[in-house]
């Protein structure tokens, strides 16, 4: 039997309510900790379905966005992302999915909802506490996966710019970067070509409503051409 929802729930909205979810800053109405607990049934059904050497696709509306109609290096997508999750809201929902069959490649992008201003992301206490998250997402995947590969930040908009933390792009991709060395996860910045240099906003266009991107396959066309790169079936 699977464990009771409420739990899950009872984590989340805790921590959307600690960590003030970027997505609810447009949104009002939109509840993370029950969307994601919702979110749940939709992965797991895909997880108990996958093809073995799938890509799974994790982490916050930036992944969620992502079509699972696509493929990546000629495997299927299973779609694991959760719209308006923090690194730590992630970490808090793993333990309720289950991965019956064995993923190719997890590729987790993660850390928007981390940059709210007010929660001051380059504070080197909250930086931390943002890399050890991720850090426990990354040794789940590795569990589950043959390969894991973790993303830089995607750039903001700047009508952002009263609201998050534009500098904490590069330093938090930084320290995605660093953690992966250590680790051993890959890095990878399927962005690079939206971002407007160091500023850590995108280039004119990059963006939808400031938080996501205006299109999303020439992400995994990127991540394609570094991961697979003589594959024909690439995006």
């Amino acid at each position: 039997m699977r464990r009771v929802f409420g739990l899950a729930l009872a984590f989340l909205t805790v921590s959307v309510a600690s960590a003030g979810i970027g997505w609810v800053l447009h949104a009002p109405k939109h509840d993370v900790g029950e969307y994601a607990v919702h979110r749940l049934v939709a992965i797991r059904q895909q997880l108990e379905e996958a093809e073995p050497g799938y890509v799974l696709i994790a982490g916050d509306s930036q992944a969620e966005l992502q079509s699972p109609s696509e493929r990546v290096c000629g495997a299927p997508i299973v779609n694991a992302g959760v719209s308006g999750a923090t690194a730590a809201v992630y970490a808090g929902l793993l333990p309720e999915l289950e991965f019956p069959v064995r993923a190719g490649t997890a590729i987790l992008t993660i850390g928007t909802n981390d940059l709210i201003g007010k929660k001051k992301p380059l504070a080197p206490d909250v930086a931390d506490r943002f890399e050890q998250e991720v850090a426990g997402i990354v040794a789940r995947f590795k569990a589950v996966s043959d390969r894991v590969v973790v993303t830089a930040v995607p750039p903001l908009g700047r009508e952002l710019a009263d609201e998050f933390e534009a500098k904490a792009v590069d330093a938090y991709s930084e320290r995605i970067k660093a953690l992966c060395t250590r680790i051993g996860c890959r890095y990878a910045d399927p962005f690079s070509e939206l971002r407007d240099g160091e500023t850590g906003f995108g280039l004119p266009g990059a963006n939808r409503n400031g938080l996501h991107l205006t299109r999303y396959r020439p992400m995994l066309r990127n991540l394609a051409a570094t991961l697979c790169p003589d594959a024909a079936s690439a995006p």
